[in-house]
């Protein structure tokens, strides 16, 4: 079973951070999208948030194996292969829960980004209205 490829914690986590990042934009105002296009991009994340979250509460089943034999090598490696399911550092459980992280975070954004769009352009209606009010 191959281990762990360098660097992919580290690609997963530089994720992480530029989600985090741009929540912050959006969350300021700075990061934002037209309200039909955040909207479909923040339900395809909800998708994907829903569709991993599955995987994650039926992959810790996988710990439980069976069928190596009864010598001590076979034991050794029906431990290994219940650490890559779930607990072990390296265990598909934790790495679709960051998954579930990033699409949660993208959700989010999205969310943040098209509400700041709609707040300044319900703003901008508003100012508009207020001129035109003035020029009766």
């Amino acid at each position: 079973m191959s281990e762990s490829v360098p660097g992919e914690e580290a690609q997963m986590q530089a994720m992480v951070t530029r989600w985090q990042t741009l929540k912050k934009q959006a969350e300021g105002g700075e990061f934002r999208l037209d309200e039909e296009i955040g909207k479909q991009l923040s339900d395809h994340a909800e998708r994907m948030r829903s569709a991993v979250q599955r995987m994650v509460d039926t992959a810790g089943d996988l710990q439980h194996l069976a069928g190596f034999g009864t010598l001590s090598s076979a034991e050794d490696l029906r431990a290994k292969f219940a650490l890559k399911a779930d607990k072990g550092n390296d265990s598909a459980v934790k790495r679709l829960q960051q998954s579930v992280e990033v699409a949660t975070l993208m959700r989010d954004t999205y969310k943040l980004a098209i509400g700041k769009l709609t707040e300044s352009d319900q703003s901008a209606a508003d100012r508009l209205a207020q001129l035109n009010m003035g020029d009766s």
